[in-house]
């Protein structure tokens, strides 16, 4: 094999380094077997050509007309994405060459951890770039690669069988993708709140063929209405899918002899957008920074992290940037490192974690004992600028290339079930960071900041088992955003709450407490403890606010309190949302709600929101509403609603809870928000500044 590597090593070269594809035809020299009907074009005859000088011959058989179109356009996009290496020759070379550990030495290279911005306390500095990132929100698109193959989390369609994207995944009762936009109308809406201007963000993301995953992103917005937003500011780029090979360095078929592909990695995300002109469109618009964010890291949009990370971007002008955190021992995670090279020139880039020995790198603690790991974790939470970024992919299309190896499952030429480890060549968005080098660590047109990790990472990768830590699985990530919001009430806002459940609680008893809220609720935790002041929460019971408008104070819950606004953060023009004081608030002021809340005797699945209820206490905002209620007791199972146009007080007779209607004054129960000394203060409509 090591022979056969050196000589496709070869030809791969000459390939690329030619100017078409007719040129490239003349260094191939293998005769293809005839198909009758089948027209052939240079680029047929080059595909056809490269398998058969790869050795793959049985990857012909069928021989037919059907199949060979069908392997065609199976290779049309490998043969064109990795041209600079020399396509499907190069593509195979190259797949040896890293499954032989034959590669160039990194021994001349020095690794170390790098310095960052650390935005984990939250000290004049952060709070400075936290609004440097809000300033910088007309000028930021978002970038979902959500093509991934998800294989881990084994997820299915419950009908028919069939496998299913990792955006598909209902999390806490809706989708991956819904989450991830949902935070996005959250900055969109805090901006608007504070520079009353309506903010659209064009959102592009990288899907795949893998299990009809372009198909599904797709119909996840149609479903959705596309989320309140006109259709025009989302735009799709679709990866290419790469072919696996086994150990013996054989192309795998599946059934109706196609190859088994599977996506060949997020560092595709840079060429196919340019190609497809994602970058065009949104350079038209005035953007020119992109924000990168992953669909299976709900945490990253927790408090600040994000504006703080895009706000040292934006504000110093740079051309790359990593969110890191600490990263946990022996985590499936990559590293960020600064590289410094023979030349002295460096870099910061990621080490994949099944690199590190490669790497001549050991996966030490922090200090003697610690659980954590002496080098930070890569988040894949990036920022680029888009200009730096379409320079540099001209001269490296196809960043950190490496070997995926997996063992899978799935059904063969000959209609059976077979297991077997496969392999198949993957490339890094990240490592395009290598790229801005510079001869002075202070020079880089890269940077990178630290922040907490429980509010940076928390991903959801793999289906949880009963003898698997819950790292990297829904049941993990649900457990890490209970914990965040368990901080922010008792530290931020003064609650008074039971003990934080251990794993092991958790697992059998369910958490101590839940307490879940519309990210537009802050998603600052200052905003967020200036709105919800002073409360106490018994063991097992339930805070839900899908409301942004909302006052807190003295709130005393024992079972399970929902507040649900229909319009969270504005009304609707037919399907399209406006961000308006048109919407739900409430105001509850040294309330008691009691009720027998959550059957803990049920087969919960709480990261599903797949709760059932003894009782609980239930609050619906229709349009734009308002509800109040001040010194009462709310008791046992309990829906109030409130109608469009109407205010609702709740007053306490005697043992009596008795409610009173009149109409909405329009600016009741809004908060204003404005700037004062690089924080955000709160006053009531017409009330006195309300500043933490």
């Amino acid at each position: 094999m090591i022979a056969d590597q050196e000589i496709f090593f070869v030809l791969a070269n000459k390939l690329s380094s030619c100017k078409n594809d007719q040129e490239r035809l003349t260094l191939l020299e293998k005769p293809i077997p005839k198909v009758i009907g089948l027209s052939l074009t240079v680029k047929d005859q080059l595909i056809l050509k490269s398998i058969l000088v790869i050795n793959q011959d049985h990857l012909f058989y069928p021989l037919n007309k059907e199949h060979i179109q069908n392997l065609l356009n199976d290779l049309y996009p490998v043969e064109s994405f990795y041209q600079s290496i020399g396509g499907i020759v190069g593509y195979h070379a190259m797949m040896l060459s890293l499954l032989s550990k034959h590669t160039l030495s990194y021994e001349d290279n020095r690794y170390e951890q790098p310095e960052g911005v650390n935005i984990a306390q939250e000290d004049s500095s952060t709070c400075k770039y936290t609004l440097e990132g809000l300033y910088a929100l007309p000028y930021l698109a978002e970038i979902y690669p959500v093509g991934g193959a998800a294989d881990r989390l084994q997820l299915m369609d419950t009908a028919t069988h069939s496998s299913l994207p990792a955006a598909k995944l209902e999390f806490c009762g809706r989708s991956l993708l819904e989450g991830l936009i949902r935070d996005l109308q959250a900055k969109e809406y805090l901006y608007f709140k504070l520079f009353g201007k309506q903010l659209t963000t064009p959102i592009a993301m990288m899907t795949s063929e893998e299990k009809n995953n372009h198909l599904h992103i797709v119909s996840i917005c149609e479903q959705s209405k596309w989320f309140g937003r006109s259709k025009a500011f989302f735009r799709f780029f679709q990866q290419p899918l790469v072919p696996v090979l086994n150990g013996k360095g054989k192309w795998l078929q599946t059934q109706n002899s196609r190859i088994l592909r599977k996506p060949g990695g997020h560092g595709m995300l840079w060429k196919t957008a340019i190609e497809q002109k994602v970058f065009t469109w949104l350079t038209s618009q005035g953007y020119t920074k992109i924000l990168i964010r992953q669909i299976n890291n709900p945490v990253a949009s927790v408090d600040y992290g994000l504006l703080a990370f895009c706000g040292i971007g934006y504000k110093e002008n740079k051309q790359f940037g990593f969110a890191s955190c600490l990263r946990l021992l022996e985590a499936a995670e990559g590293i960020n490192v600064l590289c410094v090279n023979k030349k002295k020139q460096c870099c910061l880039t990621n080490i994949e974690y099944c690199d590190l020995e490669k790497f001549h790198m050991k996966d030490l603690p922090l200090k003697e004992g610690s659980s954590y790991s002496r080098f930070f974790s890569n988040t894949n939470i990036l920022f680029a600028d888009l200009k730096a970024i379409e320079e540099v992919t001209k001269n490296c299309p196809i960043p950190g290339m490496l070997v995926n190896q997996k063992k899978t499952c799935f059904i063969n030429k000959e209609g059976h079930l077979e297991e077997c480890k496969i392999a198949r060549l993957e490339s890094m968005m990240q490592n395009i960071a290598e790229c801005f080098s510079a001869n002075q660590i202070d020079k880089l047109g890269s940077f990178l900041s630290y922040n907490l990790r429980h509010k940076t990472i928390s991903t959801v990768k793999k289906k949880s088992t009963k003898t698997s830590s819950l790292l990297e699985t829904p049941e993990g990530c649900y457990y890490d955003i209970l914990y965040n919001g368990y901080e922010l009430l008792k530290n931020r806002c003064d609650f008074s709450l039971p003990a934080f459940s251990s794993h092991q609680e958790y697992i059998t008893k369910g958490p101590s407490i839940l307490f879940q809220y519309h990210p537009a609720l802050g998603p600052l935790y200052t905003i967020i403890a200036q709105k919800i002041q002073s409360g106490q929460m018994t063991w097992g019971s339930e805070l839900r606010l899908e409301v942004a408008e909302v006052q807190l104070e003295n709130l005393y819950l024992d079972g399970v309190l929902h507040i649900i606004a229909e319009h969270v953060i504005g009304h609707y023009i037919e399907d399209h949302l406006v961000y308006s004081q048109h919407l739900g608030r409430c105001r509850l002021n040294n309330v008691r709600i009691r009720n027998q809340g959550i059957n803990r005797t049920s087969s919960n699945v709480y990261w599903k929101d797949q709760i059932s209820y003894y009782q609980k206490c239930t609050i619906i905002l229709k349009g734009n509403s308002y509800f109040i209620a001040e010194n009462v007791e709310l008791t046992e199972e309990m829906q109030i609603e409130v109608e469009d146009g109407i205010c609702l007080l709740a007053l306490q007779e005697k043992d009596q809870v008795i409610f009173q209607k009149r109409p909405l004054i329009s600016s009741e129960g809004i908060w204003d928000y404005k700037i004062e000394e690089d924080t955000i203060a709160l006053q009531e409509t017409g009330a006195v500044s309300k500043s933490l």
